[in-house]
């Protein structure tokens, strides 16, 4: 029978008990009395069975006379041809409780434990030495509708007394004692009979059983309309929770995965012999033993040594616990290759798949029919007085009859067993004296000769009245019943009877609420040791008992002991409740200090995850797949991400097989790939074995996708490799790849992921400078273009790009395992939304012309590393394109190319999609307190109309010069998209020192402090020439370029293309002057004396060149000219570390604005003369005079230097400039010495004296030494000057 249990909290223990303990009664009632309750489709048992529970409290007088309360009283209402179940139906009927619960979720509260502990209950049959569960009372019911009720009375009384004759026997149902209760129901249908007649029916039943032996039940007031209730009826269908499943003809049918618990009779202990009743409710046949056993063995496909064996993930657990009806036909007709195969057996059945009975609601295990549509409700033809009459039939039976009756028991029996006692205790005592005892020295196994009482015995009297005195809640008679009969038991040598009053005793202490008496809990471990047969009602009492007193270990231990290898179902849900008490105890933690306060409790969680898996292996060696996941669940929330990476990886893989073998592929690569995770602790060769397992999973999942569906899918997620989304880079203007050139000539670089000055703030300036100057005019909130994003940029706006570009990806992938990985055909995920709507190549088989997708061919990722690819997509149409992900093909890594062409190749084609997050944001009050992130767009790509796209080749562009040298490089440039007009050409330069091109410049109104040079191109040229000059800081130094295009039919558009390349600069020369203003004769006119030193910085062991000569020098002032005739500089060849040092004079000249070449020094026998009135000089010059003073003295040099193929030489040529301003002159001005104050160069003097001079101090003692001082105004203004003269004696 099923009893109504708190599914919120669950029953307490007190509860517990008093639900295995009810006061049995027995209904015999006669055949018409079945026809007026199935109009409700019901039995008149299954009629009463939710009202069953004495709604009122009742009272009693004990053996003191005391009045005592009854409360919590509640009925086990039989039919009387109810028979206990058999094994294999008991354990049915117990599988069905936990499949059939109401919610199988995580919870702390488990129903179907309750469900399965109320179904054990009514499986337990009836023995000698517990008188709880014998009849105490019988219903004996008739119907008002029989021609003769009163003979159909006595008919059924003559039956009752010739049952109760043959009470005890192994068959036959047993009762308390030959008293036993009869009370009498006269049962009336209100729509087909007369009530007046039904009343004096009643008043005759009064004169011949008494008043309170009889009762009238009236019911179906409202005719039977359909299956529909009264809207007040207190529920939809009070009573579909407590009808049993019964049997039917598909019980022969059963699925693979039976729910058979066990091949003997361990599970229950339960008679192997199905005994049929005589009443047409009783249950129906069963299947034979060998057909259970064959499929118990057929379920044994889980080892439990298998603990680091393959496994699934968190997903694959969730869907397990979904409702899997739809799917079980497929399922049934499509079995994996590692599953265990039932259709011999069922073929040697005769059996089909198509007459199993399959559980809706988990679709595993062996189901019964139900013999009625739970879509129909019962009780159709009652109303709220109806059961209101019912619920007052049992109160009646309860007050007048029943508890009287017990209560008039309890006295007897007290009042036969003490008179009895006295009697048994002098004989046994004169007994002792003469023979000696038999006490033994210790408890004994049931294998002992069972001892038989008469039913009469005083032993027996005191076990009715414990157990009478239990049912009516008188616990402390009961305590002394049992404990005086125990003693006797043991003395005996009944361990049976022994063992079942110790449990009752322990029992009868817990439920006394109130009482100082210690819980004897020793008394269930000797119940537990002493009787095996009833081991299970007992351990779970016990386990209540301690866990209402909080010693959840102790009640962990008690169900630990009842888990064996033959009962897989109990096993698992005592394992179950087990691992949550574990949860619920808690231990103290190590402590060195002696603080007196109490420190916190910890629960033992590891032992409740190690039990957990156990309840998981043994639920599904059960079929109950749906609580094994469970299970495995709650399990994994453990160990998951604590260091228990072995503990994941066995639940992982052990998930993934129950999902494999009930064909749930999808779910089962969810679990496998669990498996191959980052933090993996597995050897290489069980990563393998892993790895081959999921994608051989995968090729199964493919293949019934493709004969469910006959398109195209989808790709699945798969988890390698792993790729940091944040840590992506996308540049988004990338160069296209190109053939056919070769050294010397090289492209453009342009943006490059290597490029490690891609945001400096130089291309920002010299993009600004060509946006002014292309359109005239800059907006005010200027925003630089920016071609490469991640995680260091902004990216709160969608990157720009055009039609025809090419788009690359740089994706770090890393291969967390210690075995290689092996991916072929790589390529983006995307999704285009266009005018066309949106298009993606997320399918296997989709093709799309309006984005072009490169393919890399393969990569082998080594273990444990991280590798960084590239790849590329090429929108060719306008719209927002967004990269969602990569897909590849996954293969082992030692297979040859060629077995992938034959076909010959495991693997498995897949995805990764990326999942960006921005930074977060820390600006308001609500930012800072929540966690918000920006968002990042850099994925998705909004391209625009094709634009033209300029190539840049660079013809000889050098990697080394020397200081000072001049390079000319040929610079080609053309439009590479020739149907887009390109136009407004212009080439930025942020050296102009150093670079010059022969193009007019594009003057800026800042001409002094303007740093950046632009170059206006003409669309028709296709070369021009670029000459290059080294700095004068010799190492790397880097060259930079920006070229501006647009389209002429497109405004505000433009394109840039950058060139970045280094080159290093060796020393050569070092130029240096020593400048003085010196008098000049008799005109006075400024003369400057230029002290000129050229210094060969070459390492003397240094042969890349062969000597450096100085060519020509020249004076370019307009203040100053070079007086040729008074030059003297010295002619050769200068040597590493050799220098030259000549002297020159210039002259004060009319001041101009431009600077004029004055007298060159030429020096024919060394290289050519230089005209600076030309570019690239003159360039050259202007840019250093625009930093530097007006006066500049430019030496010019040659050098030889071998030609790289060692055949021939080259002639190299450059130049040094050395400027100051007139100002600035003093009487020292080499480079080595600082100069003197700007007041002090205002003025220059010189003096005229003599050096030696005769004086006779003996006729003159003042000698007068005439001086000359000559003053000079080096100032365009009039200058006053105070002089004093200092003498030195010294």
């Amino acid at each position: 029978m099923m009893m109504p249990i708190n599914t919120v909290g669950g029953p307490s223990a007190s509860e517990v008990i008093q639900q295995a303990f009810c006061p049995a009664i027995a209904v015999l009632s006669s055949p018409d009395v079945d026809v007026v309750c199935s109009k409700n489709r019901l039995t008149f048992v299954e009629l009463l069975q939710p009202f069953s529970r004495l709604s009122v409290e009742g009272q009693i007088r004990d053996v003191n006379q005391a009045l005592h309360s009854v409360t919590h009283f509640r009925l086990s209402v039989r039919d009387i041809s109810w028979r206990p179940a058999s094994t294999i139906l008991a354990r049915r009927l117990l599988s069905e409780a936990v499949t059939n619960a109401d919610s199988i979720e995580i919870n702390p509260h488990t129903p179907w434990y309750d469900s399965w502990r109320e179904t054990l209950w009514s499986c337990l049959e009836m023995t000698d030495h517990d008188f709880a569960r014998h009849y105490l009372a019988t219903l004996l019911v008739v119907s008002s509708s029989h021609p003769n009720p009163m003979e159909q009375f006595q008919q059924l009384n003559d039956q009752l007394t010739q049952l109760m004759s043959s009470n005890g026997t192994v068959d036959g149902p047993r009762w308390f004692n030959m008293l036993s209760l009869r009370y009498h129901v006269l049962i009336h249908d209100a729509c087909d009979g007369e009530t007046s007649k039904a009343e004096e029916l009643l008043q005759t039943m009064r004169n011949a059983y008494g008043s309170h032996g009889c009762h009238l039940l009236v019911i179906n007031s409202k005719p039977k309309k359909g299956s529909m209730v009264e809207p007040g009826l207190p529920a939809p269908d009070p009573w579909l929770r407590f009808l049993p499943r019964k049997a039917s003809k598909s019980d022969a049918s059963i699925e693979g995965e039976t729910v058979v618990d066990g091949a003997d009779a361990g599970e229950m202990e339960l008679p192997g012999k199905v005994v049929e009743g005589t009443n047409s409710q009783s249950l129906g046949s069963l299947p034979k033993m060998p057909i259970m056993d064959a499929l118990q063995e057929a379920m044994q496909e889980i080892n439990i040594n298998s603990i680091l064996a393959p496994s699934p993930s968190t997903s694959a657990l969730s869907s397990l616990t979904r409702d899997e009806s739809t799917n079980m036909k497929n399922n049934l007709s499509q079995r994996s290759a590692v599953e265990i195969k039932d259709d011999p057996l069922n073929a040697g059945l005769g059996m089909t798949t198509s007459g199993l009975s399959v559980d809706e609601a988990d679709g595993t295990g062996l189901i019964l029919a139900p013999s009625i549509v739970e879509s129909e409700l019962h009780g159709g033809c009652l109303t709220t007085e109806d059961l209101d009459r019912i619920q007052g039939l049992v109160n009646d039976f309860c007050l007048k009859s029943l508890l009287p009756h017990m209560e008039r028991q309890m006295r007897l029996l007290n009042e036969s067993a003490s008179a009895r006692k006295s009697t048994h205790r002098s004989l046994l005592s004169a007994t002792k004296r003469w023979f000696g005892s038999s006490r033994p020295g210790g408890l004994q196994t049931t294998q002992t000769v069972a001892v038989s009482y008469h039913p009469e015995s005083v032993q027996l009297q005191l076990r009715r009245l414990g157990d009478l005195a239990f049912l009516l809640g008188h616990y402390e008679l009961a305590y002394h019943s049992y404990h005086s009969a125990k003693k006797d038991f043991e003395a005996d040598q009944a361990w049976l009877h022994y063992a079942g009053a110790m449990e009752m005793a322990a029992l009868s202490v817990f439920l006394q609420n109130g009482h100082n008496r210690t819980i004897p809990f020793h008394y269930f471990d000797k119940a537990l040791t002493t009787m095996p047969y009833w081991a299970t009602r007992c351990a779970v009492l016990a386990s209540e008992c301690l866990k209402a007193t909080n010693q959840y270990s102790d009640a962990a231990l008690q169900l630990i002991r009842l888990t064996s290898e033959d009962a897989d179902l109990r096993s698992a849900v005592l394992l179950e409740q087990a691992a949550l008490c574990f949860l619920r105890s808690a231990v103290k933690p190590n402590s060195s200090s002696g603080d007196a306060a109490k420190p916190n409790m910890v629960p033992l969680i590891r032992k409740y995850a190690f039990h957990m898996i156990l309840a998981g292996h043994r639920f599904g060696k059960s079929g109950q797949k749906r609580h094994a996941s469970r299970a495995y669940q709650l399990a994994l929330q453990v160990y998951k991400g604590h260091g228990w990476s072995l503990a994941e990886d066995h639940i992982h893989y052990t998930v993934g097989r129950q999902c494999l073998n009930r064909q749930q592929i999808e779910a089962a690569c969810h679990a496998l790939g669990a498996l191959l995770k980052p933090d993996s602790l597995q050897t290489a060769a069980q990563q393998t074995a892993y790895l081959n397992e999921f994608i051989h999973v995968h090729q199964l999942l493919n293949k019934h996708r493709e004969n469910e569906i006959k398109t195209s899918t989808s790709l699945p997620v798969l988890p390698l490799p792993v790729i940091d989304s944040n840590q992506i880079r996308v540049l988004v203007d990338t160069k296209d790849p190109t053939e056919n050139i070769s050294p010397p000539v090289s492209e453009a670089s342009h943006v490059t992921f290597n490029d490690d000055e891609v945001h400096h703030a130089k291309w920002a300036n010299m993009e600004e400078k060509l946006v002014q100057s292309a359109f005239g005019t800059t907006h005010a909130m200027f925003r630089p273009t920016n071609l490469l994003f991640s995680n260091t940029t902004n990216n709160t706006a969608h990157p720009q790009t055009y039609c025809d570009d090419l788009i690359s990806l740089e994706l770090p992938l890393t291969n967390p395992l210690r075995i290689p990985v092996l991916l072929c055909d790589i390529r983006l995920v995307w999704n285009f939304s266009g005018a066309d709507g949106n298009l993606s190549n997320l399918l296997m088989t989709n093709n799309n012309p309006l984005v072009t997708t490169y393919i890399l061919p393969r990569i082998v990722l080594n273990p444990s590393s991280s590798h960084k690819v590239v790849l590329n997509v090429k929108p060719k149409a306008e719209g927002m394109l967004t990269i969602e992900g990569v897909a590849f093909d996954l293969r082992p890594v030692n297979v040859e190319p060629s077995a992938a062409v034959v076909g010959l190749v495991s693997s498995v084609s897949g995805r990764v999609m990326f999942s960006l997050q921005g930074p977060r944001l820390n600006a308001t009050q609500q930012e800072r307190h929540g966690k918000v992130y920006a968002s990042d767009k850099r994925l998705s790509i909004q391209v625009g109309p094709r634009m033209p796209k300029l190539q840049v080749l660079f013809n000889s562009l050098p990697e080394f010069l020397f200081s000072g040298e001049i390079r000319p490089v040929v610079v080609e440039l053309s439009n590479i998209c020739p149907s887009v007009p390109v136009a407004n050409i212009i080439i930025a330069s942020n050296d102009p020192l150093h670079l010059a091109f022969d193009l007019p410049r594009i003057e800026s109104k800042n001409v002094r402090n303007d740093q950046i040079a632009l170059y206006r191109w003409d669309p028709t040229q296709k070369s021009i020439k670029m000459w290059l000059k080294g700095t004068e800081n010799v190492g790397l130094t880097s060259l930079d370029l920006m070229f501006f295009s647009s389209n002429p039919a497109i405004k505000a558009r433009y394109r840039l293309l950058r060139h970045c390349s280094k080159i290093f600069v060796s020393s050569s020369l070092s130029l240096g002057a020593w400048i003085q203003r010196v008098p000049s004769g008799e005109n006075r006119t400024e003369t400057l004396a230029v002290q000129l030193q050229v210094r060969n910085l070459r390492d003397a062991d240094d042969t890349s060149l062969s000597g450096i000569a100085v060519s020509q020098v020249a004076l370019l002032s307009n203040r100053w000219h070079l007086r040729s005739d008074q030059a003297t500089i010295p002619d050769g060849v200068l040597h590493p570390q050799e220098s030259l040092i000549g002297v020159l004079l210039a002259i004060r000249g009319t001041e101009k604005r431009e600077y004029n070449e004055s007298v060159v020094l030429k020096l024919p026998s060394h290289g050519r003369a230089v005209d600076f009135q030309l570019d690239p000089y003159r360039s050259f010059v202007k840019e250093f005079q625009k930093t530097t003073p007006d006066t500049t003295l430019v030496v010019c040099w040659t050098a030889t230097q071998a030609s790289e193929d060692g055949f021939g030489t080259l002639l190299i040529e450059g130049q040094h400039y050395f400027g100051w301003n007139s100002q600035d002159i003093a009487s020292s001005s080499l480079p080595e010495t600082s100069l003197k104050s700007h007041q002090q160069q205002l003025v220059s003097y010189s003096m005229e004296y003599s050096t030696k001079v005769f004086h006779d101090f003996d006729q003159q003692k003042l000698c007068v030494i005439p001086v000359t001082l000559y003053l000079h105004n080096c100032s365009q203004q009039q200058v006053n000057v105070h002089y004093s003269a200092n003498f030195n004696t010294g």
